[in-house]
């Protein structure tokens, strides 16, 4: 059956994304690699989910996701053609990539895999066929071979085409059903993790990771730290900690903290880190989480206290470098420029993903060396964006962007948790004075029926023209009509049970939130605003506790 659409450019034009499909995206720090699934959701049920699970914590992830009720065939574009900016983005910058399809087959659950990459396609053939899975050479018209399938389109020009039976990706939900209802659930049966746990061990077999288990949060987790000095050369290994803390956070910047305690060889290593000049980096589970400069050193008998920022601190130490007026342009082209001009001069090794435009244009004006650069992003993440720091990329995403990496219900969380409502957060008329002396105002609202009249007044004077004050004005509202609700966790610890993946824990997406344990009902798709992850070890290094902390927000009612 031929496409409907030749391309995602006449996709988009025919169909409402967040109604019709998706594009999601989970970014990891660990590889370079990608894993994708451009037919997911109801297009080829089940290969999202394998996608999704085989990326966690270990490669990123993106899926072009079928929403329909029925009839998602017609949202299938074919790989050769398939050219969604997004996507071609992650493909370009990975190294190795899988990509995950489905196929109708011949009535067995069977897996024919192709693709130019031959070294990693023979390796996860062995793996699954080591798993108990029968795999075949796939047929010539879903071989992968042709150079310009997306998944040839990476920096080797080679990539993995992993083709799933229905019989296949059926047997990897309860009773054989792969329907909306169950593959949303989040039930999986002992065959699916079996099939993505033996991809996973190739991966990790490149890299050497201590753990491969289709999800990576254990409640073993195992840390180590690394500092490295600016021109790339490791300065100190550090495998025996005693406390880790590490977080990360929306708008703003996250920070962490390592105790050492060094032998000998490791002590005379961590004398020589200095701040500013090295990056702390943190491995969970051999899996790299976190990155970031250096701010203070504590030296004490038997112990080494590090004290660290994410890359985001450097954008509080830097200024616009030259001028630049923007008279329409969407406000992530913005964040892009403040990003590539701060770092410009003197770049420690930095890279920024654009999730999607924000969908809100307008003008600014930035003028050289005025203002701190991570100051002029902040006041953009006021009106109309989101970004976030996951080791040396800063994220931008649009501030409706909705995506989940995971479910939490009541029993996911058995310490408890806060429901809490930020009246101070309200407002049901906002104004924005504009302009080096304010003279361009712009409002948004007025008297709400049910809060009455709450007037907020702020200063953005980058902003140039009259209709991006107004622009500012109603993403303010936007983000804080009705009140805004937010659930923290309490710093307890997520039930290792949770279906989870703590490295995919990154600001801006989101968690399905259910709880019901206090007397306020919450049961929806909440926004992560923050992460913190707490461990306590032994001197052995044999950890004795990690607690997780999740704090997630939503503007506007909650469902149910």
């Amino acid at each position: 059956m031929p496409d409907v659409y030749g391309s995602y450019a006449e996709l988009a034009a025919a169909e409402e994304e967040g109604v019709a499909y998706e594009r999601r995206q989970i970014p990891s720090t660990a590889t370079s690699w990608a894993s994708i699934a451009i037919h997911g959701g109801g297009i080829e049920p089940g290969s999202g989910e394998v996608s999704r699970v085989v990326a966690a914590g270990l490669m990123n992830h993106y899926e072009f996701a079928g929403l329909l009720r029925s009839g998602n065939s017609r949202l299938h574009v074919t790989s050769t053609n398939f050219d969604e900016p997004i996507a071609e983005g992650i493909v370009a910058a990975s190294t190795r990539t899988l990509s995950f399809h489905g196929y109708t087959g011949d009535g067995t659950p069977v897996t024919a895999i192709g693709g130019l990459d031959t070294d990693l396609r023979d390796k996860v053939k062995a793996a699954l066929i080591a798993a108990g899975f029968a795999v075949i050479d796939a047929p010539q018209e879903i071989s992968g071979t042709n150079p310009n399938n997306i998944v040839n389109e990476n920096k080797i020009l080679a990539g993995v085409q992993i083709e799933m039976s229905r019989p296949l990706r059926d047997s990897f939900f309860p009773n054989g059903n792969s329907g909306r209802a169950s593959r949303d659930s989040g039930a999986r049966t002992p065959a699916f993790y079996a099939y993505v746990a033996a991809i996973r061990q190739v991966v990790v077999s490149y890299f050497g990771f201590l753990s491969a288990g289709a999800r990576a949060d254990d409640c073993d987790a195992e840390y180590s730290a690394r500092v490295v000095d600016r021109d790339g050369a490791i300065v100190a290994e550090a495998s025996v900690l005693t406390d880790v803390e590490w977080s990360r956070l929306l708008n703003d910047t996250s920070t962490a903290q390592v105790t050492v305690m060094p032998d000998e060889d490791c002590c005379q290593q961590m004398g020589q880190v200095r701040s500013w000049r090295h990056q702390l980096y943190i491995y969970r589970n051999g899996v790299f989480v976190w990155g970031g400069p250096i701010l203070s050193v504590e030296w004490s008998a038997g112990q080494v206290d590090v004290f660290a920022a994410d890359i985001s601190a450097w954008l509080a130490r830097r200024v616009p470098h030259q001028g630049l007026v923007f008279n329409d342009s969407d406000l992530t082209d913005i964040a892009s420029w403040l990003i590539r001009d701060a770092f410009e001069p003197d770049d420690p090794g930095h890279s920024v993903n654009v999730v999607g435009e924000a969908g809100v244009r307008g003008g600014r004006e930035y003028r050289r060396n005025i203002g701190q650069s991570l100051d002029h992003l902040k006041d953009l993440a006021e009106t109309g964006i989101d970004f976030t720091v996951v080791g040396s990329q800063i994220i931008i995403l649009p501030d409706g962007w909705s995506q989940s990496v995971g479910q939490l219900i009541d029993a996911d969380l058995p310490e408890g948790l806060v429901v809490a409502e930020d009246g101070a957060a309200l407002g049901t008329r906002w104004i924005v004075a504009a302009g080096q002396d304010g003279e361009l105002v712009g409002d948004a609202g007025g008297s709400d029926a049910y809060y009455g009249l709450l007037e907020r007044y702020v200063e953005q004077t980058s902003i140039k023209t009259q209709a991006s004050a107004h622009s500012a004005a109603r993403a303010l509202l936007r983000s804080s009509l009705p009140v805004p609700v937010f659930i923290d966790t309490r710093e307890v610890t997520i039930a290792p049970e949770a279906n989870i993946d703590v490295a995919s824990l990154v600001p801006g997406w989101s968690l399905d939130i259910s709880t019901v344990t206090t007397c306020r009902d919450i049961t929806q798709r909440l926004k992560i605003v923050g992460v913190t992850v707490r461990m306590g070890s032994g001197g052995d290094g044999a950890v004795v506790q990690e607690r997780v902390q999740v704090q997630v927000a939503a503007s506007g009612a909650e469902a149910g």
